[in-house]
């Protein structure tokens, strides 16, 4: 199962990188082939160097075009900037699909290597910078250093493969870096996308800056942080790495989405994960595939994602994550001294048979984590939560564990529970919630709900939720929502935002206020659908009555949930005295809870209408729960 596709956010800023067409009047083109000798450039005498290239001075709209096939050694260094309207572009001519090869062979510091230049395009290479042993060496490194604001970098179709850097998380596939100590630096506006980057010790693709300080990343020098914003991964597959996937530093707004992350962490004796951001606001990070992230002996992460120390507002949205050593998600805001962590967002994602832990909890001040699906299979050890230093202050809502494994949960206090689904296993260490369920979600292909789902309707409302399911599907901003990761009922949120004119109709106050009710019926928490309390009535008859204030000729919805206790009960809900004949939902015979709802209209002078809950027939009882009348 793959992550699901988007809208792409990211067209407006990498369309904004990409001109029409460069000036012709100045723009040249220069031709490299890497083969004979001499050449001025041109296509009948290209370049035979990457030294050739690496003495020009490039200007807005020139090319430096490698030729397909063809292989260069040594380090492309170029010169020379571009404008918005006109960027440099680097890329590939003549025929067929092969690549051309820039190969450091392990004798420079990086095989692409755009340092303080601006408005570049690089497309269609293939880089590599393997060397006889491991040192500390990249593929392609784009990096600033005190020049203040560098502008327009798009990476678009770019192999990068074998570059053996050993342990240091200064060496990477490729890396969007801010180096200096003497000018606040950052990027505004750098797009990598559609790349693949694989057999890299020790990072995948990252970014990094020197200007890094600020008190929530623990740092206690004076602050000096400078974020560098627009700046999107998009697309892009990395594999292979021995360390970190993709990692977001030091980003204010960045986006990362639709990228395959797998069989990273797979050589790094040190402390690794698949795709995590630190020290950054406002990450979104949405509709990736992480899967098969290692966790080494001895190591403590290995997770698919984490939010790490410094972070402030992160979002992960809608993303799959499945088969990672050491599980689904670290929250690791205690991980830097005095740092912490605030306002993380985990929401519509999927994690299937992830290992070690659904959540590592190393510190977060303000975390939720809602409408997500985690999957745990029967021989699974998996905890749902695996409690590590610092306080980590999270709230679980709407989320459907689906665990048959044998893995608990620690951290008490510090989580906080509201209308989740627990399905399975329970062990002792379950965490009470006023609105659990233990009942079968009925979890269908793709983890949708099928019809009849207990966790259809059943969710808290969450605000600021997003807007969409993990397939795409609106998802309620007053009505209750499902819980889990899709949205399978209707819903109408102008409707649910009028007032319930029903009195107690979730019979929360413990008691049967507002109904009238006798000797055979009570309010109990055996009897809730949601919540703590629902009503008890039986053996028939049992009737809880009450008048509600309504209009003349007014619309309304009677709707409730209701299920019996033993087959041949029968429990109704209805609406008599509002100025038509009385009316009945359809009635509930089953031990399962579902939902019944009829539309009534008042007549010309009527004010009020008698609703009931109604056990009629049967030697067992009724239970009514969740009663609601709004007009329409």
């Amino acid at each position: 199962m793959k992550p699901i596709t988007g809208v792409l956010v990211t067209a407006a800023l990498a369309g904004a990188l990409i001109p029409a067409a460069a000036h012709a009047d100045v723009a040249r083109a220069y031709y490299v082939d890497c083969s004979g000798s001499g050449g001025d450039g041109t296509q009948a005498a290209p370049y035979s160097s990457l030294a050739q290239v690496n003495a020009l001075t490039l200007a807005p709209g020139d090319q430096v075009l490698f030729k397909r096939g063809a292989a260069c050694s040594g380090g492309l260094r170029p010169s020379g900037s571009g404008t918005a309207a006109a960027p440099v572009r680097i890329g590939a001519y003549g025929t067929g699909t092969a690549r051309p090869v820039i190969n450091g062979g392990g004798a420079v510091y990086a095989g692409v290597h755009l340092y303080n230049v601006q408005h570049y395009t690089v497309s269609g290479l293939e880089i590599t910078n393997k060397g006889a042993t491991a040192a500390e060496r990249n593929g392609l490194l784009v990096e600033i250093a005190d020049i203040g604001v560098g502008r327009g970098y798009l990476i678009d179709d770019v192999l990068v493969h074998d570059v053996n850097g050993g342990d240091t998380k200064a060496s990477n596939g490729i890396q969007i870096r801010v180096s200096g100590t003497t000018t606040p630096t950052r990027f505004d506006g750098v797009v990598v996308r559609n790349s693949e980057i694989h057999a890299v010790d020790r990072e995948g693709l990252t970014t990094g800056s020197s200007w890094n300080c600020r008190a929530i990343y623990g740092c206690t020098a004076p602050e000096n942080w400078t974020a560098s914003t627009n700046v999107v991964f998009q697309g892009n597959k990395v594999h292979d790495i021995a360390g970190d996937g993709i990692v977001m530093r030091v980003a204010d707004g960045a986006i990362v989405e639709h990228n395959e992350v797998y069989e990273v962490a797979v050589r790094s004796p040190g402390n690794n994960a698949g795709l995590w951001t630190i020290d950054s606001d406002g990450t979104v990070i949405q509709f990736n595939e992480v899967h098969h992230v290692r966790r080494m002996p001895g190591t403590n992460d290995g997770t698919a994602f984490d939010s790490d120390y410094g972070n402030r507002g992160v979002v992960f949205q809608y993303n799959y994550s499945h088969h990672n050593e050491g599980g689904f998600m670290l929250f690791c805001g205690a991980c830097g001294g005095s740092a912490s962590s605030t306002g993380t967002i985990v929401r519509y994602n999927l994690s299937v048979d992830d290992g070690s832990r659904i959540l590592y909890a190393v510190g977060e001040k303000a975390a939720q984590i809602y409408n997500n699906v985690f999957v745990l299979g029967a021989s699974s050890t998996t905890a749902i939560i695996q409690d590590g230093s610092g306080s980590t202050f999270t709230t679980w809502t709407n989320n459907v564990i689906h665990n048959l494994g044998t893995g608990g949960y620690t951290g008490g206090s510090d989580h906080t529970w509201r209308a989740n689904t627990f399905y399975g296993s329970h062990p002792a260490s379950e965490p009470a919630d006023p609105a659990k369920s233990t009942a079968d979600p009925l979890l269908t292909d793709g983890y949708r709900l099928a019809a009849g789902s207990p966790a259809r309707g059943t969710g808290a409302t969450v605000p600021g939720n997003g807007g969409r399911d993990y397939y795409g599907g609106p998802v309620p901003a007053v009505c209750a929502p499902d819980r889990g990761l899709h949205q399978a009922s209707a819903f109408d949120d102008a409707t649910c935002a009028r007032p319930n004119l029903a009195a107690n109709g979730d019979f929360e106050t413990g008691t049967p206020a507002g109904w009238s009710a006798g000797a055979k019926l009570s309010v109990t928490a055996a009897a809730a659908h949601s919540g703590v309390y629902g009503l008890r009535g039986g053996p028939a008859p049992a009737s809880a009555e009450q008048t509600v204030t309504l209009r003349p000729n007014t619309t309304y919805v009677l709707s409730g949930w209701g299920r019996v206790s033993a087959s041949g009960t029968e429990l109704v809900i209805g609406v008599k005295g509002y100025g038509g004949a009385e009316v009945r939902a359809p009635g509930f015979t089953t031990t399962a809870w579902a939902s019944g709802s009829v539309t009534f209209t008042t007549g010309a002078s009527n004010t009020s209408g008698r609703i009931y809950c109604y056990t009629r027939a049967g030697g067992g009882d009724g239970y009514c729960d969740d009663v609601v009348v709004r007009e329409v």
